[in-house]
Formats: structure tokens, C-alpha cells, sequence
């Protein structure tokens, strides 16, 4: 009996040798390698030259924006001078035909003045600084494209390809 308990424990130590042997193989092997992911490839940095022609791209838009932007206000000055005479022609009129001795015809008279005054005022004042902030901004805008990029040969090819990918910074 002892020695098939013996024989049984032999084999049982067998078993467990032949079970417990590949976890201690596989416990002492690296784990596999996986490679990491491919880097992405960040774009060649932009060359002097197209550096230049995305610069005065998105200079000749601010100077774009700010021409009609100075259109509107040259439009919204002339609305309010245009008005100005309007009123000024119907002063004339109403001050020809006006019965002094009428307390109505002076008050109509008065009215229209102070109608007058008040369009006044405002084309001397908001209209005509904003249109001259306008036209100063515009101008110095101008400017600055006509020095740095007017009349310069560019290579239509790279031209082509910074307009496509064109992004300019906020004004």
C-alpha cells in the first residue's frame, strides 16, 4: 500500500510538474511587443516664400473688408447729406411762404429747424467719425499691402496651393 501511495504521489508531482511548468515558462517571457502606432507626420514648415504670399493673401482680404466697410459709411454720410439738403431746401421754401404773425406757421417753421439741427448734428458727429475712422483704416491698410505686396512676382503653383489651405488670423 505504501508504495502505491507512493506511486500515486510520484505521478501526482509528475502532473503538476508538466501542468506548472509552461505558467513558469510563460511567467518568465516578456509579454509580445506591438509596436507603437506611426507617428503622424507634421507638414514640412511653410517656406519663407509661402509665408509671404499667405500673409499678403489675408492682407488684401482685411483690405477687401475694410474698402466695403468704408463704402457703407461713405453711402450712410451721404444719405445724412442728401437729407440734410432736403430739409435745408424745405426751410427755404417754408421760410419764404411763412406768415410771421401766425404762431402755427413759426412753431411748423421751428419744428422743421430743430429737425434740421438734429440730422445735423448727426453727420457731423457719429456718421462723419466713423467715416473717417473708415477711410484711415482703409488707407493704412492700403498702404501697407501697396509696400509689402503689390506688383511682386509669386509662383502661381505655390500661390494656388496656399490660397487652397488658406487660413488668416481673426481682425
Amino acid at each position: 500500500m505504501r508504495s502505491l501511495f507512493l506511486r500515486r504521489a510520484a505521478l501526482l508531482g509528475a502532473y503538476v510538474a508538466v501542468l506548472v511548468a509552461p505558467l513558469a515558462v510563460a511567467a518568465q517571457t516578456p509579454p509580445p511587443f506591438y509596436p507603437p502606432p506611426p507617428l503622424a507626420v507634421a507638414p514640412p514648415p511653410p517656406s519663407p516664400e509661402s509665408a509671404e504670399i499667405a500673409a499678403c493673401l489675408c492682407l488684401k482680404q482685411s483690405v477687401d473688408e475694410l474698402g466695403a466697410s468704408t463704402a457703407a459709411s461713405r453711402r450712410s454720410d451721404d444719405e445724412m447729406r442728401g437729407e440734410l439738403g432736403r430739409l435745408d431746401a424745405q426751410l427755404a421754401r417754408e421760410r419764404a411762404s411763412m406768415d410771421v404773425n401766425n404762431p402755427q406757421s413759426v412753431a411748423r417753421f421751428r419744428q422743421m429747424l430743430d429737425q434740421r439741427d438734429a440730422v445735423f448734428r448727426r453727420s457731423s458727429g457719429p456718421v462723419a467719425a466713423d467715416l473717417g475712422g473708415s477711410v484711415e483704416r482703409y488707407n493704412a491698410a492700403s498702404n501697407e499691402y501697396n509696400a509689402r505686396c503689390a506688383n511682386r512676382p509669386r509662383n502661381p503653383v505655390l500661390l494656388g496651393q496656399v490660397q487652397a489651405s488658406l487660413t488668416c488670423p481673426p481682425r
